[in-house]
């Protein structure tokens, strides 16, 4: 009879270990200190004197962002339409600046739901998991960190490429307007360094942020995997499940787990629920971080991609300028491709799960009904897939993406007839 109270304790400690296990294994820190010191999500362990300093980041960065789109707004009123390949230029750069001045803002709004989502794995799921599972963890998160690695080198190589190739006059990356004479020495070298952070700031910390969001989709999307694989092998007892109810902890405490034991199989069941609960409900919340910013991201690529298209067209005989606006173009493609192509991975994961159920039906066909009904449950909730939608107009994936870019091209054919006009 003393067995169950010092089992608890030993079962609590296991869980405990798992779950940073799990949270190790899928460690975002990289890129949190990245978004940290470039003021533009604070880290969530972050002390008093690191927190003080990105504040100042982040007032800084946000009215170095507020002073370019000015700018840009100025050149705009000034030149009005009538230089129509100017204007386009000009639009494109206060639709991009403009978007990432809003997504610094609206990221420092939703600072403490990032934070929990950025340890999801261990907050959420660490329960769930176990050694089997966390080496799967490492090893997705391992090829992830890759991925996102590569994606950074390929915005520093857009952002030597735009710094490289000079748009104005003076041999700046950029035509702004000025209160001072940027021919002198001082004011160039001040006005050049200022357009490489504009540079610098728009496309790394911009692309730092999609993988981060991108990071937390692929974690969902290995949860789902994972699932999955549980729904199909809740029948069959490979390790002691962790602690969900101290009543399932009795239980395994004083007999041994069987293959065909009703009340394990119940147990597996429920955990895998659990699990499904818990995954849904990240996937709402990351739905109420990023629908919103989304829809305006798709919108403001699609633009851009639009007046890039023209600005290559127009450029097609230089060689500089051709290669200048294409790299611009390819850091929007790119930008929204990583959030097409993971968010339709985890609609097929999402679905997977409803197949699982329905393969694990012929394993589970001598329980009794009560374990029937509830996988049925489980069953037709997972008939609907987990996505990610623009504000609940159209869901992320790689057919949108084919869309939008569809859309832009269809816009920037019109743009052309009637400059050909």
């Amino acid at each position: 009879m003393q067995s169950a109270p010092v089992e608890q304790p030993a079962a609590a400690a296991a869980a405990a270990a798992a779950a940073a296990a799990a949270q190790e294994a899928c460690d975002l820190d990289y890129l949190l200190t990245f978004l940290h010191w470039t003021g533009t999500m604070r880290h969530p362990r972050a002390g008093p004197l690191a927190s003080r300093a990105y504040q100042a980041a982040n007032a800084a960065v946000t009215l170095a962002f507020v002073y370019f789109v000015c700018s840009q707004a100025v050149i705009l009123f000034r030149g009005g339409t009538s230089d129509l390949d100017s204007f386009t230029l000009t639009l494109s750069l206060i639709d991009t600046q403009g978007t990432w001045l809003v997504r610094i803002r609206h990221i420092a709004a939703l600072q403490p739901q990032f934070h929990r989502l950025a340890y999801q794995v261990g907050r959420d799921f660490g329960q769930f998991a176990s050694a089997e599972d966390v080496a799967f963890l490492q090893a997705g998160s391992r090829r992830m960190r890759i991925l996102m690695l590569l994606y950074l080198a390929f915005g520093l190589a857009e952002c030597c490429v735009w710094l490289t190739a000079p748009a104005s006059e003076t041999g700046l990356p950029f035509v702004l307007a000025l209160p001072y004479d940027v021919t002198r020495s001082v004011a160039y070298v001040a006005t050049a360094v200022y357009c490489c952070f504009i540079t610098l700031h728009t496309i790394m910390a911009n692309f730092a942020a999609d993988a981060f969001n991108a990071s937390l989709i692929v974690q969902l999307r290995m949860q789902l995997t994972l699932l999955s694989r549980n729904i199909i092998n809740c029948n069959n007892v490979t390790e002691k499940p962790y602690s969900l109810l101290d009543k399932a902890e009795s239980l395994d405490a004083v007999r041994p787990c069987h293959p065909f034991s009703t009340t394990d199989v119940y147990y597996r069941l429920q955990k895998n629920i659990l699990h499904h609960q818990a995954i849904i409900r990240n996937v709402e919340l990351l739905q109420r971080c990023l629908g919103s910013i989304l829809l305006g991201q798709s919108l403001s690529i699609g633009i851009s991609v639009c007046f890039q298209l023209y600005q290559v067209a127009k450029n097609a005989e230089s060689l500089q300028d051709a290669g200048k606006y294409s790299s611009y173009l390819f850091t929007m493609f790119a930008e929204l491709f990583v959030y097409c192509w993971f968010a339709d991975d985890l609609i097929s994961e999402s679905e997977n799960v409803a197949q699982a159920a329905y393969d694990a039906v012929p394993s589970l066909l001598e329980c009794p009904t009560s374990i029937k009904r509830s996988l049925l449950i489980l069953m037709h909730r997972a008939q609907r897939p987990l996505s990610l939608t623009a504000a609940g107009l159209f869901p992320l994936s790689r057919e949108s993406f084919v869309s939008i870019v569809n859309v832009s091209y269809s816009f920037f054919a019109i743009l052309r007839n009637f400059k050909e006009d």
